[in-house]
């Protein structure tokens, strides 16, 4: 919604930045001794040129958004996720810090310097001595031989070299947490390889194993898919071995059962088969 927005305002002001560069250059051309005030113009054109790096950001961090089912971006988003809170709290110091650093110079050498003559100059001109730029020094050591190398250290100091080292070092220890724990990464990327050695699949590009005819990969790409797969196959093993157990079990009751009804019966056949050779055993000798 933002970026159609800020679009449809991209449109108006250049469509505003072109009817005022249409309106100057007529009146330049009427007259070319008369004054001109071409600062509409400069207006419109630093508008659109905002509006535009809005628009660029706003679609980069969209396509960012995009690529995180990328295992290399979606550690990077971990890592930043994860270091998030410790990050907003020397954020705030390190605002605070540059603002002093940047309405120190304006009050000393705003009048003096035209790099420092405003307050978003003097932020403009602070945030390049961030990225390396020493190309102001000179200036403010000419003002003043003692303020102006004062502040300049002093900025290069707690700004260049304390905070941003902090933040550096937050960001390695939460790299560090990632990198021990992999559930603070997104199951994103193993979806997107889990799809992947799918299609392969489909297509019979990837390799079998010849022992038990299933797909080899190699490892695993995360010790909780090892021990996933692990719990699964003792899990399988356990209750196929319960199952035989309780099967012989039945079996071993059911043998136990029918032995019990049938050694009454056979006791009392015996009995039976004992007294009729008797009996006849007396015919026999009677008879003789």
């Amino acid at each position: 919604m933002a970026t159609i927005i800020l679009s449809f305002t991209a449109f108006g002001l250049f469509a505003a930045r072109y009817l005022v560069l249409q309106k100057s250059l007529e009146t330049l051309q009427k007259n070319r001794k008369e004054f001109v005030n071409f600062t509409p113009l400069w207006m419109a054109s630093m508008a659109y040129d905002y509006t535009v790096a809005s628009i660029v950001f706003i679609a980069n961090i969209k396509m960012l958004r995009l690529f995180r089912f990328n295992r290399m971006l979606g550690f990077l988003m971990a890592v930043l996720a994860n270091a998030l809170p410790s990050l907003a709290s020397i954020s705030i110091i390190f605002i605070v810090a540059f603002m002093a650093y940047s309405l120190c110079p304006l009050i000393i050498f705003g009048s003096h310097v035209y790099t420092y003559s405003t307050f978003l100059r003097a932020l403009e001109t602070q945030f390049t001595t961030l990225l390396g730029r020493t190309e102001y020094f000179p200036l403010i050591k000419a003002v003043d031989a003692f303020w102006g190398p004062m502040v300049f250290f002093s900025f290069s100091f707690a700004c260049v070299i304390f905070l941003m080292n902090i933040f550096v070092t937050v960001l390695n220890m939460s790299m560090n947490e990632v990198e021990n724990n992999p559930d603070l990464m997104s199951p994103e990327s193993e979806v997107v390889s889990f799809a992947v050695r799918s299609i392969k699949t489909a297509l019979g590009i990837g390799k079998r194993d010849e022992d038990n005819g299933m797909e080899y990969y190699g490892t695993l790409d995360s010790m909780d898919a090892r021990m996933a797969s692990l719990s699964e196959s003792l899990d399988k093993m356990l209750l196929h071995d319960l199952a035989e157990m309780t099967l012989q079990q039945r079996q071993l009751g059911e043998y136990r059962r029918k032995s019990s009804i049938l050694q009454p019966l056979q006791k009392v056949r015996i009995k039976e088969g004992g007294g009729s050779l008797r009996a006849s055993d007396k015919t026999n000798t009677v008879t003789e």
